[in-house]
């Protein structure tokens, strides 16, 4: 800190951007899914209309030091006060503003080495789009080198969970966390892309 204080200040630049959603549809005999073995589901309306807002901010420092937060209000359904997607009732006033993603992103000066640190979307390889493995938001770091226009490398480590054990009185928080860790090597060549990867997980 004494260090970072000595240092010259910079600007630092801010960019929003997002998606405002607005649907309104119409269906008959909705009810009759997700409904699990009784095939009704009394969430479903014959009208509805829905909304969700995303909105993200981009904090720009240099090219080696950035970051972004990333909200998101809804989906809801209009009308409704309680989840699952609730809060818009008149009145409601219900907290509907989530945290979807919320990271650093730094580079070590004068390197391709890149790292990403905190809330962020990690996806295993696949080429056909949409890991069935891992593909979430997740609290964790990733980091990322390119040794070549061939070969690169990342890594990461997540951790999904902790801390959510459903206590007892004997055994508050027992091995409630899991911890994921990741390799990655995309190889690209002429007409060919392959990404070598594995993860291995502990929970406890």
């Amino acid at each position: 800190m004494v260090t970072g204080a000595a240092q010259a200040s910079h600007a630092v630049d801010f960019k929003a951007k997002g998606v405002w959603l607005a649907s309104f549809q119409y269906g008959q005999n909705g009810n009759f899914t997700n409904g699990g073995h009784t095939g009704y589901d009394p969430s479903e309306d014959e009208f509805e209309a829905r909304s969700r807002v995303r909105l993200v901010i981009d904090a720009v420092a240099d090219e080696n030091l950035s970051g972004q937060v990333y909200f998101e209000i809804g989906k809801s359904i209009w009308g409704k006060a309680e989840d699952p997607q609730g809060g818009m009732a008149m009145g409601a006033d219900k907290n509907i503003v989530k945290l979807k993603r919320a990271f650093i992103d730094w580079r070590v000066p004068d390197t391709d080495l890149k790292l990403r640190m905190g809330i962020q979307g990690i996806q295993l390889p696949n080429v056909a789009g949409g890991s069935a493995v891992f593909d979430d938001d997740v609290a964790g770091v990733v980091a990322s080198y390119q040794f070549n226009e061939n070969v690169g490398l990342t890594t990461f480590w997540a951790r999904p969970y902790n801390d959510n054990y459903a206590a007892r009185a004997d055994r508050t928080n027992y091995q409630d966390n899991m911890d994921l860790f990741a390799l990655m090597v995309p190889l690209t060549f002429d007409g060919v892309k392959v990404t070598p990867w594995a993860m291995y997980g502990m929970a406890g």
